[in-house]
């Protein structure tokens, strides 16, 4: 009979394990006459049910618990400090007719047989000791199994079970429990799998070991909209979240606590945005304590991400990246590094222009198209200045030239370079809206508000995603690229809310990888859509080179492109062609070489999939006022929306609404269930004022391809505004697509077009729970809430 800790733990609804001591003492203490029943004064009647599962519970729990000291041997006398009572010399015949009922009774109702020990020696009290496990008798022979097997196959089932079937004397006969705990684990990894981490043998010997020896792992995640997640793993995969590092010292190994105290922490690159610490490797990636970065020889670090307000996780330059945390470092060599490549060269936008790297002290003089250049002195060489650039750059150092390629853009991508979406590979973080649009008509109003043109910061940043995007990019390393765009401006939009541009503007896919938990860029193709006769609309990707294409064919079919800037500056243009006839269109059409854009489904309301998650289990809740999700181990959801991981196996995760008197939903993209949730909540959603459509929950976004189809028929791109101080991403849509998006989300619209006295009605507490159809609105509209419903 295993009681474990943290189980009663739950069970009391208590902090920690001296409050379920307290609650679990006054229990029993509480029980009348206990001195009798346990002296055997008042057997359990045979006709009833156990009402003495609270004593038999108790007394194996106090051999077991974390609680009993090696020095307390003595059964009497560790009931007698627990209760109070004064149980020395006291008879014990109580015992053995409750686990002979229990018997009974299981048999009788349950079909179920429990194997008993015999009643000898000791006949009081005997049975109960070897029934418990793991007692000190069983620790014991861990701690002699552990010195059998050795440091570094402690976890290795085969090594466990060979060792014990080997040993003599490691099992005796007063360990009925220790073996028959021990079969069951061998029955169960023989069968394969990972069922024996399961059994009570393996976790009471993984609790023994992890008391004794520290083998966990330290991993940082990247989460699902660029945050970080810390965790320590256990070997049988168990993960729990940390706040600090500093938090993981005595589960993993000495080394790596070492390091974590010294303040940097060598992490191996698992891919994907994942990274564990490691001693036995050097890495570019170094958890490192921020007031160590000081400590870094200039320009040592090409970049870095905020783990907390005490650690940055960074990425050094050179391989051996722990000698650079020294005041000297090793000499460096002379080379041009760190730029978006482009074929053979660099793209020549800064702030991604390659780096000249020089050792301390060196001088250099560089040079573009045989004209100087004032480069910019930074920790580890010398940078290009904001611009851009094209043609060789020409670097003199210590007698020697060192040359490089510049191109003020990137090139076109070719057809066949291009890594397409493909379903059996790619999970679209639209999920099931993926490709559907509102309404499937072609209808061109442009939007009345005041437009931007967009910054150089955004299109140097579009150039090099679209650089690196060709055979698709890990969402980590499309982070990294619009964060280093970002450095320049002092005020910018979050680097999520750049990378939602491109998706909302058709330049990527941002997808989920079906067969591991991972997110990654994929670049669209561009396609055309005709309007009429004389116009021709242009989806997909835009970079530079693409739109000197555009306008050079549609000047040779006498046509002229018209540029329409987005909302914001961080928005991107949309592109049209206005031909002066059909003959003239078609004959662009011929010349640019663009496939029709495809037909787009009707878009209708889909719910979630409905079933019971079996085989996943809870690592994150979404907190509502962060808009992030954290970490969270409880398999209880009661209320909330979750995110839940497959427990055998790297399979994509799953994101399970919980609200309550609903069915749980089910969902594969994160942005699609955190809108889905918060309509479950009956929360408000997005408002609309009359000129743009923004969110008011958070976290909330439209699915790309909505936002696409309201950009393309108000000719303006979405993008992040600043108001009052902070950043909102904000959706340009003229008020009749307002009404049709009004069919698929919750909008609260706040321009005028309700009825008044129905505005009245859904304000008016008294009407909570009432509904009603507004006509001016084209909804229906419910009171109490902002969630109107349209038919």
């Amino acid at each position: 009979m295993s009681v474990d800790d943290d189980a009663l733990i739950e069970i009391f609804d208590a902090a920690d394990i001296a409050e379920m001591h307290d609650r679990f003492v006054a229990n029993i203490s509480g029980i009348s006459r206990l001195k009798a029943l346990l002296a055997g004064d008042y057997p359990p009647l045979s006709f009833k049910s156990p009402d003495y599962m609270r004593i038999l519970t108790f007394v194996c729990w106090m051999q077991t618990s974390k609680l009993r000291e090696e020095e307390d041997t003595d059964f009497r006398e560790m009931l007698g400090r627990h209760t109070g009572i004064n149980f020395l010399g006291a008879v014990m015949r109580g015992l053995n007719p409750m686990w002979d009922h229990l018997q009974a009774y299981l048999s009788r109702e349950h079909g179920i047989e429990l194997d008993l020990p015999g009643i000898h020696p000791h006949s009081q009290i005997g049975r109960t000791l070897r029934i418990a496990f793991p007692t000190l008798r069983d620790k014991a022979a861990f701690k002699r199994l552990r010195q059998i097997i050795g440091q570094h196959k402690l976890l290795d089932p085969m090594e466990v079970s060979r060792a014990i079937t080997t040993t003599r004397d490691l099992i005796t006969e007063t360990m009925p429990s220790f073996a028959y705990n021990f079969r069951l684990f061998e029955s169960s990894w023989r069968r394969g799998g990972r069922e024996y981490m399961e059994t009570t043998f393996w976790r009471a010997w993984y609790n023994f070991v992890a008391e004794y020896t520290a083998l966990e792992d330290l991993l940082i995640v990247r989460g699902d909209f660029g945050d970080h997640e810390l965790f320590r793993v256990s070997p049988a995969g168990e993960r729990r979240a940390l706040r600090q590092p500093e938090d993981a010292r005595k589960f993993v190994p000495d080394a790596i606590a070492k390091a974590i105290k010294g303040g940097a922490v060598m992490m191996e690159d698992l891919g994907w945005g994942r990274a564990k610490a490691t001693s036995t490797q050097e890495s570019s990636l170094i958890l490192l304590r921020r007031s160590r970065l000081v400590e870094c020889d200039d320009g040592a670090i090409s970049s870095y991400d905020d783990i907390n307000a005490h650690w940055v996780l960074a990425n050094f330059r050179n391989r051996a990246a722990v000698s650079t945390i020294s005041p000297q470092g090793a000499r460096r060599a002379i080379g041009w590094r760190d730029g978006i490549r482009v074929g053979g060269a660099y793209l020549g936008r800064s702030p991604f222009t390659p780096i000249l790297s020089l050792p301390n002290g060196t001088t250099a003089k560089v040079s573009l198209a045989g004209d100087e250049i004032d480069m910019a002195r930074v920790s580890d060489g010398l940078a290009f200045p904001s611009g851009v650039y094209a043609g060789t750059a020409t670097a003199q150092a210590e007698g020697k030239i060192h040359n490089t390629m510049l191109v003020p853009r990137a090139v076109e991508t070719p057809r066949n370079r291009r890594l397409m979406f493909d379903h059996f590979r790619d999970v679209g973080e639209d999920q099931f809206y993926r490709g559907t649009v509102p309404s499937v008509d072609t209808v061109l109003r442009p939007w009345v508000g005041e437009r931007l043109e967009t910054c150089d910061e955004m299109t140097s940043i579009a150039e090099a995603l679209y650089a690196r995007t060709a055979r698709g990019l890990a969402l980590v390393d499309a982070l990294e690229i619009v964060r280093r765009g970002l450095s320049g401006p002092s005020s910018a939009p979050r680097e999520w809310d750049i990378l939602r541009t491109f998706a909302d503007a058709g330049w990527f896919d941002l997808t989920l990888v079906r067969n591991f938990p991972a997110r990654r860029l994929l670049q669209c193709a561009p396609s055309l859509q005709t309007i009429g006769t004389d116009a021709t609309m242009i989806y997909g990707p835009a970079p530079i080179a693409f739109v000197e294409r555009l306008r050079t064919a549609s000047s040779a079919a006498g046509g002229v492109v018209e540029v329409h800037h987005g909302i914001s500056r961080w928005s991107l243009p949309r592109f049209f062609v206005r031909t002066p006839s059909a003959e003239s269109q078609r004959d662009f059409i011929d010349r640019i070489e663009l496939a029709e854009r495809s037909a787009k489904a009707k878009a209708v309301p889909v719910k979630g999939d409905k079933h019971d998650a079996h085989g996943y289990h809870v690592v994150a809740r979404f907190e509502d006022a962060r808009g992030f999700f954290a970490a969270n181990f409880h398999e209880e959801m009661p209320n909330g929306l979750y995110r839940l991981e497959r427990n055998e196996g790297k399979r994509p995760f799953l994101y399970r609404s919980v609200v309550p008197g609903e069915d749980a939903e089910n969902f594969s993209s994160p942005s699609i269930a955190i809108m889905a949730h918060h309509a479950r909540m009956r929360r408000k959603l997005f408002r609309y004022d009359g000129r743009a459509l923004s969110a008011v929950a958070s976290r909330v976004s439209l699915p790309s391809s909505w936002a696409e189809w309201a950009a393309g028929r108000s000719a303006c791109n979405a993008g992040p505004v600043l108001r009052g101080g902070n950043w909102i991403y904000t959706y340009p849509v003229m008020p009749e697509d307002v009404s049709r998006l009004s069919a698929l989300v919750p909008i609260e619209r706040s321009d005028g077009k309700g009825t008044p006295w129905i505005d009245s009605f859904t304000a008016s507490p008294s009407s909570r729970g009432r509904a009603i159809f507004d006509s001016r609105a084209g909804r229906i509209r419910r009171a109490g809430s902002a969630l109107g419903k349209s038919n």
